[in-house]
């Protein structure tokens, strides 16, 4: 069957070659297409650039604050910035809408800010529209449109059933109409990831983008395979052009566009999150009174200081080899963090959760499972974001405790306070920010892959029922 169904595939092919509306409106896809990442990359160089200078402007400034108390110049702070993915430019994914940059300052955890969608240029205009929307959602569109009459419209034109009157297995008919119309719809992705792979090779991509960008790919071919599996069947069921293109529609806008917006909303009402401003009172509520609010912060001071006056057999701490003050603001940083990191755990785990249900909504939309797919593989999504604050976390406190432990080790003779060039005293530990590895989006969104491959399936079967049913019809 193998010959009959290529040749059938062939067929579906040249016939939608010749559709002028289908040749139109795919030349004018693939033109926006073209725009958005023209401006997409340009708007990735600009960001680099802006992000790369504002980092040796912090650096110039924080080298030139001469002679300062090291505890002054932690609350001074320093600023850093998230490292843009070359794959943005076809995912931006959640980037418009995450901070790009961190406030580093002692006892504190501050949020991202900086989110471009605030910046308001011009060019951030052209955001809402990328390749990867386009492939999510007008993708299956157009193989809607070139794939509900197929069969619906051949049955009203008498055609069908010559065709199965002349010995045509409906089975040939069914899966050679599928592999052409899938292929039309692969051509499409194929323009796509060739657009994608020029716009890497315009940013400087690396290896590891590459192998990001065909992992995006496969996951979009199973998409748009199921898409085309899921259309023939039903043109295969209906007898009528116009119930197909109704009921057709009906999935592709509840798929993509209605479910990707109430399942966020249902997520966040099933595990809600806190308010900024409560998240805050909470941290400092228990910074200060400790886990169980009855173990406070002074006492738990108190007790580290007459640990060390028993242990260096003194009773002032004047006399102790050591400046306390630098103990006291270690012991301060630490508890501080500890308590960051423990709300920060409890408010990702929630995301978690929200991610979950969101999940749970990809067995009515495979639209649900390939979108955390393409921005996991493209850097864009809230793993890379959570990367990003973990890392600006772990520097943020190497440099804290490194300030706070040279005021430990330098105690001065007078009343007079101490001052030290910080950037000598930070001079071993920079800050460069990594994205996502390959490894790491796979690790984390293999069960995505796995629904898109069952979607994939459960359509092929859908078409393989249709034409058991479509040979019966008499």
């Amino acid at each position: 069957m193998t010959a009959p169904v290529l040749v059938v595939a062939g067929n579906q092919l040249q016939l939608m070659a010749r559709d002028n509306r289908l040749r139109l409106l795919a030349a004018a896809i693939l033109l926006l297409v073209a725009a958005s990442l023209a401006t997409g990359a340009a708007r990735l160089q600009a960001q680099a650039l802006e992000r790369q200078a504002a980092t040796v402007r912090d650096q110039v400034l924080w080298d030139n604050l001469g002679p300062i108390n090291p505890h002054g110049a932690a609350h001074a702070g320093r600023t850093v910035y998230a490292p843009v993915s070359p794959l943005a430019a076809f995912e931006p994914g959640l980037n418009d809408f995450l901070g790009s940059s961190v406030r580093l300052e002692g006892h504190s955890q501050n949020p991202s800010r900086d989110r471009p969608m605030e910046g308001g240029s011009a060019i951030s205009r052209f955001g809402g529209f990328s390749a990867a929307w386009a492939l999510q959602v007008v993708g299956p569109l157009l193989i809607i449109l070139a794939g509900f009459s197929i069969f619906s419209g051949e049955r009203a034109r008498e055609r069908l059933k010559q065709e199965l009157g002349a010995g045509a297995p409906a089975r040939t008919l069914v899966f050679g109409r599928l592999i052409g119309l899938a292929a039309a719809g692969l051509i499409l992705l194929a323009a796509f990831a060739l657009a994608g792979a020029a716009a890497l090779l315009a940013g400087g991509a690396s290896a590891a983008d590459a192998v990001g960008l065909l992992a995006i790919t496969a996951g979009y071919a199973l998409y748009l395979s199921a898409f085309a599996a899921l259309t023939i069947g039903v043109s295969a069921l209906l007898s009528s052009a116009r119930a197909s293109l109704v009921l057709l529609l009906g999935f592709w806008a509840v798929a993509t566009l209605l479910v990707p917006r109430i399942a966020p909303a249902l997520a966040e009402s099933l595990h809600p999150t806190p308010s900024a401003p409560a998240f805050e009172a909470a941290v400092t509520d228990e910074a200060k009174n400790g886990v169980s609010g009855h173990d406070p912060a002074d006492e738990r001071l108190d007790a580290l200081k007459e640990s060390l006056l028993k242990k260096h057999g003194v009773t002032k701490v004047e006399d102790l080899p050591f400046n306390f003050s630098g103990v006291a603001l270690e012991f301060g940083e630490k508890n501080s963090t500890d308590t960051y990191n423990r709300h920060y755990d409890a408010l990702f785990g929630a995301y978690r959760q929200q991610d979950d249900v969101q999940q749970a909504f990809s067995l009515v939309s495979p639209a649900m499972a390939v979108a955390p797919w393409s921005r996991a593989f493209a850097g864009t999504d809230f793993a890379a974001h959570r990367l990003f604050l973990s890392e600006a976390e772990t520097y943020r406190y190497a440099l804290i405790q490194k300030l706070n432990g040279d005021v430990r080790l330098n105690r001065p003779n007078t009343d007079e306070v101490y001052l030290a060039d910080v950037s000598k005293i930070s001079a071993g530990l920079t800050f460069k920010p990594r994205l996502t590895t390959p490894a790491e989006a796979w690790a984390a969104q293999k069960t995505n892959l796995l629904i898109l491959a069952a979607w994939l399936l459960a359509s092929l079967a859908f078409a393989g029922f249709a034409a058991a049913r479509l040979e019966r019809t008499p």
